[in-house]
């Protein structure tokens, strides 16, 4: 065997293997063209967030955060622990959407409020011990902005 054919046999072996060290919400990131990320608690949010700014509704208590977004940032769904009652500088409103995907770190819904908290860009509402909180485009290329107001 010349080493052109060996090179092709090892390749597809290789890629395999490092597919399966990166875990499978890897490739399903890659596959659905999102990312996702994690932080401790806001502070940490604030400064690590990807490809926009993070939500100011986002609650001084937050922790357990979790964002999946589109590459494009053009949907989110975000999940967090929180005590606060409310997020930050929101107003009640009509449900607009739902979230476009439901991750494995967020909770499974059947049904959705009529009634969730608008702020800015985001629609939350309140889950069991936190927040869920969700964008979705309504025009192409948009993205959510950081405020609330």
């Amino acid at each position: 065997m010349n080493i052109t054919a060996h090179r092709l046999l090892v390749l597809p072996a290789a890629v395999a293997l490092a597919l399966s060290m990166t875990g499978c919400s890897a490739v399903a990131n890659i596959a659905h063209k999102t990312h996702d990320e994690s932080f401790a608690d806001r502070a940490a949010a604030t400064t690590g967030w990807t490809g926009v700014p993070a939500p100011s509704w986002l609650p001084s208590d937050a922790t357990d955060i979790h964002n999946l977004a589109t590459n494009d940032e053009t949907n989110a769904v975000i999940a967090l622990k929180s005590t606060s009652r409310e997020p930050s500088g929101c107003v009640e409103a009509d449900r607009e959407a739902i979230p476009f995907d439901q991750p494995s770190w967020a909770p499974k819904l059947d049904r959705f409020p009529d009634r969730v908290q608008r702020c800015g860009d985001y629609e939350v509402m309140r889950i069991d011990g936190g927040l869920l909180g969700w964008f979705s485009a309504t025009e192409p290329g948009q993205k959510p902005t950081a405020s609330a107001s």
